[in-house]
Formats: C-alpha cells, sequence, structure tokens
C-alpha cells in the first residue's frame, strides 16, 4: 500500500515542495501502536511537517487519537533520546503541559524504518493559526500566560551546556552533548572532531560553535572564503567571554518556542510541542521578547500592525518586570558584543552573507 493511501488525506502529500524525501513503514507505525495500545490502530493520517519530522494523527478502534512522530535522520539517536528526556524532565518537574511519551524508538530497526515516538496528542490548536483573530486584550492574555511558562523555564537551572538525556542506570537527568540544530543540520552530525559538549561554561560553548563551522567549510566546501570570517570571530570572543566566569546561568530552554508549537483552547493554552534541540543553555540567550511579538525584517508592515507589536512588546515587558525583574535586566543589559557573537556564532548558512554583516557590526562596536 503506498504512503498516500495509508495516510488518506488529502489535504496534505509528500508531493509537497516543503516534502523531505524519507522511507518509513506506516503501516509498521499502525502495527507499533496497536501493539503500545492493546487496541488496533484503524487508520494513520498525516498532520504536519516539522523541520525535523512527519507528524501523524494515528486513530485506534476506541476513536482515541494518538501522535505519533517520525523523526528525519539528521542527528540520529541522539535528538530522539533528547526530545523524550526533556519532555519526561518538564512533565515531572514543571506545571508546563506536555505530551505523555507511550513508546519511542532511537533507531532505525524496527516497524517504521524510522526513528519515532507515539505520544498523547494534547487538545487545542497551534496559537499560530488564530493569533491574528485574537483582539488586542486576548493577544495580553495569552501573553500572560507565556510569561508564566518563560518564568517556569528560567526557574529550572543546570551545571551545564548540553542536551538533557535521562540515564537508566542511575534513574536520573544529566546533561549530555548539545542537540542544538546547528550542530546536526546540513550534515554538520557527520563532522568528526569536533567538541558537541557538555560545556562548562559559555566561552568553551560559543569557541565550539564557531569552531564547527571552520571545520564544516573546510570539508564540504571548496570554496573557503567564509574560513577567514570565522577565524576573525574566534579571535574576538576572549575580549568579551571568560572561560573562567563563574556567574555563567545555564537554564532550560525550548529549542523553538515559537507561537506555532503552542496549543491553545480560545484563549487558553493548553500545552507546548515540539521540544526537540531543547535543553540547557545560557540565560543570556533565553531572556528575549516572544519571537512572534517582534517585527520580522522581511516582512512589510503597515503602520497599525507596527503600533501593535509595539503595544505588545510594552505589556509584556511591563508585565515580565513585575513577575521577574531579573529577566527583564539581564535581556536589556547584555553587552551588544556579546548579543552580535551569539548571532554570528549561531548562524549556519554563512553563505547568505548574513555572518559578514554581523561581523561588520562587531568592527564597528569596536571602533
Amino acid at each position: 500500500m503506498s504512503k498516500q493511501e495509508e495516510i488518506d488525506d488529502d489535504d496534505f502529500s509528500d508531493s509537497s515542495e516543503f516534502s523531505v524525501e524519507l522511507e518509513y513503514d506506516l503501516e509498521g507505525l499502525k502495527k507499533s501502536a496497536s501493539n503500545v495500545f492493546g487496541k488496533t490502530c484503524i487508520s494513520v493520517k498525516k498532520l504536519g511537517e516539522g523541520g525535523f519530522h512527519k507528524v501523524f494523527t494515528l486513530k485506534m478502534e476506541d476513536n482515541k487519537e494518538y501522535i505519533g512522530r517520525i523523526a528525519f535522520p539528521d542527528y540520529p539517536y541522539w535528538k530522539t533520546e533528547s526530545e523524550v528526556a526533556v519532555m519526561k524532565y518538564v512533565k515531572e518537574k514543571t506545571s508546563i503541559r506536555v505530551p505523555e511519551v507511550y513508546h519511542y524508538e532511537s533507531n532505525k530497526e524496527n516497524l517504521v524504518g524510522q526513528e519515532y515516538i507515539i505520544m498523547e496528542k494534547l487538545p487545542g490548536i497551534s496559537l499560530s493559526d488564530v493569533w491574528d483573530d485574537y483582539d488586542l486584550n486576548e493577544k495580553k492574555k495569552i501573553l500572560l500566560q507565556v510569561i508564566d511558562i518563560q518564568c517556569t523555564l528560567k526557574n529550572q537551572r543546570f551545571s551545564k551546556i548540553g542536551g538533557i538525556f535521562y540515564d537508566n542506570n542511575i534513574k536520573d537527568f544529566i546533561i549530555g552533548q548539545v542537540t542544538e540544530e546547528t550542530f546536526f543540520s546540513e550534515k554538520r552530525s557527520e563532522l568528526k572532531n569536533i567538541k558537541r559538549g557538555p560545556f562548562d561554561n559559555t566561552f568553551d560553548y560559543i569557541i565550539a560553535a564557531i569552531e564547527k563551522e571552520i571545520t564544516y567549510n573546510r570539508k564540504f566546501f571548496n570554496d573557503e572564503k567564509w574560513i577567514p570570517v570565522y577565524e576573525e570571530l574566534l579571535s574576538l570572543v576572549p575580549k568579551y567571554f571568560n572561560r573562567n566566569n563563574k556567574d555563567d546561568i545555564f537554564v532550560l530552554t525550548h529549542g523553538d518556542f515559537h507561537f506555532t508549537n503552542i496549543l491553545v483552547d480560545g484563549t487558553n493554552i493548553t500545552g507546548i510541542i515540539d521540544w526537540e534541540c531543547s535543553g540547557s543553555y545560557p540565560l543570556e540567550c533565553f531572556c528575549t521578547y516572544p519571537v512572534w511579538i517582534t517585527e520580522n525584517p522581511f516582512e512589510d508592515l503597515d503602520k497599525k500592525k507596527s503600533e501593535e507589536y509595539r503595544l505588545l512588546q510594552d505589556f509584556w515587558r511591563s508585565e515580565m518586570k513585575i513577575r521577574d525583574p531579573e529577566f527583564i535586566k539581564i535581556m536589556f543589559n547584555i553587552d551588544d558584543f556579546k548579543s552580535v557573537i551569539y548571532h554570528s556564532a549561531f548562524t549556519i548558512y554563512a553563505e547568505t552573507g548574513r555572518i559578514l554583516d554581523s561581523l561588520e557590526n562587531l568592527r564597528k562596536i569596536q571602533s
């Protein structure tokens, strides 16, 4: 049976220009779901596709529905293991609602033929689907809940930078290698002899991120024009980052805290999904506006839309200052140089020229 026949959904097709070619067995996913729940899975329907996975709704004979996420093989084993561990951590340690994981496989040797997760289907729809339909007061109601979530995540502190994993031997969570996109996308997972963490300090983390890009460009591009750019960037890091800094703080950070991954019912947040690439990362990187209330430089905004962004940012900032003054202090006191360094170190597409823009900004700050 073909994938499309098994999906049985005309709204989504693997022929989409955004779809990633991936070999998998949906009949195997149905069998796995049937084994997990002791009931027959009667249908598999494609729900959507993310940056690193395909998502399906699994409908059982009792009409209950679950989610099946089939992972792309971008970062074998580590990404799936960390995603499951992060959700387990959030569920056990916080009040944030995340999907319950019922079964997962972190290798391809299984019925599906790819890494996958079978999890709870949380109620609600994506905030991105309804955000523009809200009036200003409804948007503010959502932002108050977002602040609660941001503060909860910020209160989860760790001693190192890296991905979160669960060690079955000690029955506890540990910090391991980073699972960020910038360390595995576009064949970066194939790089050998690069530092992937865990990192004891922000200095080593930033240095590793930049050195990784130098290694990546040497391995995959004949044109080495970006290497001197990264080398210059690397030489500037010690001026503003200190390996012996004892004040580094690392907090639980969602890898893609965007309104596409926030579920709502009306104006109530019902859960946060898509925890792959999450982990323990520097507090300085964490303290930002919710990205969807900031202006996109590639978006043409009318005066009314720009004014709404300003009002929402003012509201979020004033409420966050009441709830967590430290958050706002860190957000607005970060040195311009450090801010550009963070951005530059994790710009994964140097060929777009953005890394040159960042370096030029650093030169201006230096002068």
